[in-house]
């Protein structure tokens, strides 16, 4: 897992590897099939899609993965769609959670890697 602190970024971030972020972002993050983690002191603005997402500091936006946990020193204002969500005590959440279309999108992926 590869680690970006102390840094500001604005713009479009992709990677083939798991990322964990300890700073400022800005704009688009996409890790399929990987893991991103906002760490405590994250502050984050953006639209995540990855595998897993888990957030323990700021983040604003919308996130798209198959796991998302909001843990105790989260503060989150996202639309989340997600299979799974795990949202710990202490964390602050607002936002509206969507399981069935995670769900759907996922049918829909396994029936088109069969054709």
């Amino acid at each position: 897992m590869q680690t970006v602190s102390g840094v500001t970024i604005r713009g479009e971030l992709s990677a083939h590897e798991d990322l964990a972020f300890d700073g400022t972002f800005e704009g688009s993050i996409d890790l399929h099939g990987h893991h991103f983690v906002a760490s405590k002191n994250a502050n984050v603005h953006a639209s995540i899609t990855a595998r897993a997402v888990t957030i323990d500091g700021h983040l604003e936006g919308h996130i798209t993965a198959d796991v998302v946990d909001i843990g105790p020193t989260a503060d989150v204002d996202a639309n989340v769609i997600a299979p799974k969500l795990a949202l710990e005590e202490g964390a602050r959440f607002n936002g509206a959670v969507n399981t069935e279309r995670a769900r759907a999108a996922g049918t829909i992926a396994k029936h088109r890697s069969r054709c």
